[in-house]
């Protein structure tokens, strides 16, 4: 997940994303240009193992949020592929 997607499905500041790398909370890595890049299954495993707390949200709903995130990047894939 880029940094942007993170921001958007979470509802969080980029701040938040910068202190929870620092605390190596999530794994990550950086792309050639210098982007971030977060990985999917690291966010999940932080959440369902308490490591990763989102302010105002349960965690039922941090994975329902990401959940969905997936389902939407294999729909607009599907999709993407049927327009070739």
């Amino acid at each position: 997940m880029t940094t942007k997607d993170l921001i958007e499905t979470l509802n969080v500041s980029e701040s938040t994303l910068y202190r929870w790398r620092k605390k190596q909370l999530l794994r990550y890595r950086y792309t050639e240009s210098g982007d971030v890049r977060y990985f999917f299954k690291s966010i999940i495993i932080a959440v369902k193992c308490n490591r990763l707390r989102v302010s105002g949200m349960r965690n039922d709903e941090v994975l329902g949020r990401l959940n969905r995130f997936k389902d939407n990047l294999i729909m607009s894939s599907c999709l993407n592929s049927k327009n070739r």
